[in-house]
């Protein structure tokens, strides 16, 4: 499994009350990390970012501030599910619950979001599905439910379950003006289903559709997951060559981003019978470029 969660947006715990809430003084050292490791993120600079948000989720237990700590334990998750290490997002998931439980406050939609999308990376999708199902049911925020369905429609889709991920794809809701990542999921979902179907091409003009849409808002790292999607249903479509064109683009594209794993497994699979001798040639150069990098 490929993908790369996209950072939901972030919303802040509400409180409620009679009277006006005295003045509190901001954290700009606190303010300022949280600033640092989105910017970072936002530029796929993920270690940064992983560094950043562990330094105002440590400055936020310091506070003792709840809602500091729910806010910056849910980035701190997210970037280090980013920057693939799910089991070290699990363990801040699950200390950010324990530190809102010790202070009587409640969890909420977005800790239950990134929770269930680790949980599915780690295989755990019994356990990651119920997380997702609880985090659109609560949600008060339609980006949340619909990326809360997009999680669900993985899930689904990893258990070949059709009707789940058709499911999925209608609890999208249709947004007054949907987001490019909105539109961008549930193009990947629809050729994830289409897939199930056996309606390749179809899938392949879905898929890249949304590897257009990440492509707009620069998000390359998912452009290349959905290309690769492309590749696929292409390829069980019977058409190796452009098959093996998208799985060259797809690798390229994860080798320039340092991404040397993906970038192994899909210039891997630009060849064999009926693939241009070019395609084959330059995804081979590729490799061996990979290689003697890492040797450096």
């Amino acid at each position: 499994m490929t993908w790369a969660f996209r950072l939901a947006a972030l919303l802040l715990l509400a409180g409620c009350g009679s009277r006006p809430a005295p003045a509190v003084m901001e954290d700009a050292t606190l303010a300022q990390a949280t600033a640092s490791g989105r910017q970072s993120l936002e530029f796929s600079r993920l270690k940064q970012a992983v560094g950043q948000y562990r330094e105002a989720f440590t400055l936020a237990m310091a506070r003792d501030d709840a809602q500091a700590i729910g806010d910056s334990g849910y980035n701190l998750a997210v970037a280090e599910l980013a920057d693939n290490d799910p089991a070290a997002a699990l363990r801040t998931a699950l200390r950010t619950r324990d530190a809102l439980a010790a202070r009587g406050a409640p969890g909420f939609a977005e800790l239950d979001l990134i929770q269930s999308a680790v949980l599915h990376r780690l295989g755990r999708d019994a356990e990651a599905d119920t997380l997702a199902a609880r985090a659109q049911a609560t949600a008060g925020n339609p980006v949340t439910s619909a990326r809360a369905s997009y999680v669900r429609g993985l899930i689904a889709d990893t258990r070949g379950d059709a009707a789940g991920l058709a499911a999925a794809l209608a609890g999208f809701g249709q947004p007054k003006a949907p987001s490019a990542d909105w539109e961008a999921d549930r193009e990947e979902l629809t050729a994830r289903l289409d897939m199930l179907h056996g309606q390749y091409r179809q899938a392949a003009a879905h898929a890249r559709r949304a590897a257009d849409l990440h492509r707009s808002q620069l998000n390359y790292r998912a452009m290349a997951d959905t290309t690769a999607l492309a590749a696929k249903a292409m390829r069980r479509a019977g058409s190796p060559r452009e098959a093996a064109n998208l799985y060259l683009q797809a690798g390229e594209s994860a080798a320039a981003r340092g991404d040397e794993a993906s970038a192994r497994r899909w210039l891997g699979q630009a060849g064999g019978p009926g693939v241009a001798p070019d395609t084959q040639r330059t995804a081979k150069e590729a490799l061996a470029g990979l290689q003697k990098a890492k040797l450096r």
